[in-house]
Parts: structure tokens; sequence; C-alpha cells
């Protein structure tokens, strides 16, 4: 009993806070305000704003310098790459003439050589061609007895022939230089005779020759129809002009 009549009395002290209510709507009375809180942690970062409008030109508002002396030049620097080559020029206006020249030595034409030859009458020695009737044989160059012709001075040549044949008829032109052991075949001249009647074979070259040099003439084993003395048959050969050795 003592335990209601204290709860009663209770309830009565608390009354002017107590919840009253009127027809369906309730109201509490404001009650106190409670103790304040921890603070927060940080927010986050917020966005980066707008750049500003430019500021206002600063003013120097010291004492102003006058302007220094130029400084010693510097060391001169390395050397730049090298250029594109430019393109030609236009030819410039001719020189002036120069002076004249000294007048060469008069050339002595009696002491030029003349080596020149010609010889007919062919007859064979085996195989090789005996011009044995001389013609020309300036600075005797040609020798009858061989055939053959001997340089007697270096220069350029030039030889020919003209053979008349009866037959089949090969002519080839031979050299021997300076101190090879045997001479060797440089040219050959064929000609086809089946009637057996007179035909002329001929042929020439220009030759470098060196002093001691021979040419001489032959025919092949089988082929080697000359005509008789009735008809006539040439070896020619002269210097065109001379070189050094």
């Amino acid at each position: 009993m003592e335990r209601f009549w204290g709860f009663l009395a209770l309830f009565l002290a608390g009354f002017p806070y107590h919840i009253w209510c009127q027809s369906h709507d309730c109201y509490a009375t404001k009650g106190q305000d409670g103790v304040m809180g921890q603070p927060g942690r940080d927010g986050r970062p917020g966005q980066k704003g707008d750049r500003g409008d430019p500021g206002a030109p600063g003013h120097f508002v010291g004492p102003t310098a006058s302007k220094g002396d130029a400084g010693d030049p510097g060391s001169p620097g390395q050397p730049g790459n090298v250029g594109y080559i430019g393109p030609e020029g236009p030819p410039g206006p001719p020189g002036d003439q120069g002076p004249k020249g000294i007048k060469g030595v008069m050339s002595d034409s009696g002491a030029q050589h003349r080596a020149a030859f010609s010889a007919i009458q062919p007859k064979l020695q085996e195989n090789r061609l005996l011009f044995s009737e001389i013609i020309t044989n300036e600075e005797n160059v040609y020798n009858k007895d061989s055939g053959e012709f001997t340089c007697t001075e270096a220069g350029y040549y030039y030889f020919t022939f003209q053979v008349v044949s009866m037959g089949d008829l090969c002519l080839q032109i031979w050299i021997k230089k300076g101190r090879e052991a045997a001479g060797r075949k440089l040219l050959s001249f064929c000609d086809r005779n089946a009637r057996g009647q007179h035909q002329v074979n001929s042929g020439g070259s220009v030759l470098n020759l060196n002093t001691g040099d021979q040419v001489w003439i032959e025919t092949d084993a089988r082929n080697r129809r000359i005509a008789g003395k009735d008809v006539s048959s040439i070896f020619s050969g002269f210097l065109l002009y001379p070189h050094s050795e």
C-alpha cells in the first residue's frame, strides 16, 4: 500500500510535464537541452574554385639603377655544322688574254724516222711468205731473206697486203714482241676460191710496236694456193707516228 501511494505522489509531482491528449491529437512538452556532443570529423576537400581576375600591375617604389658598362666579349664558340653546297653560280666573264708564250724549238724534219717498205713477188718457205723483190725499204726495216719487218723506233705502224691466189688461201699476220721465244699469230684472213681463178686476198692493221718487234706474213698448212710471177702480190708497212716506249 505504501508503494502505491509513493508511485501516486511521484506521478502527481511530474504532472506539469506530462503528456496530455485531447481528442485524437497528443502533444508533448518541451524537454531540456541535452549535453553537447563531441566535435565531428573534418569533411572532404571541396572542388577547386574558378580562377580569379588578374590583379592590378605592381609599382616599383625603390631607387632606379642606371645602365651598367658593357662587359668584355666572351670566348669564341664552337664552329657550327657545315652547310649544304649551294647551286653552281653562273659563269663569270672571260678574263683578259694572257701574255704570249715562248716560241718552241723548231723541229728537225731531217732527224725524224721514216720507216717504210713495200715488197712484191712472194714465195713460200715452209709457211712463211718471203716477198723477194723490194720496191721501197726506207731505213732498211724489211729483210727479204726472212720476210720480216723489224721495228727500229717505237710507234704506231700500218701494215697491209694483197696476195693473188689460184685456190683457197689463208693469210695471217704474225708478230714477235721483244724477247719472246717465238712469234704468234695476230690476225687471219681466209678466202675460198673453188674455180681456181686469180683472186685477191687482202688485209691490214695498225700495230703498236716497240723497238726490236718483228712482223711477217704466213699461210696455214692447207690453204696456200699462191699465184705465180705473172701477177703482182705486195706486202707494205710504214710508220704513222712515234711514241715513247
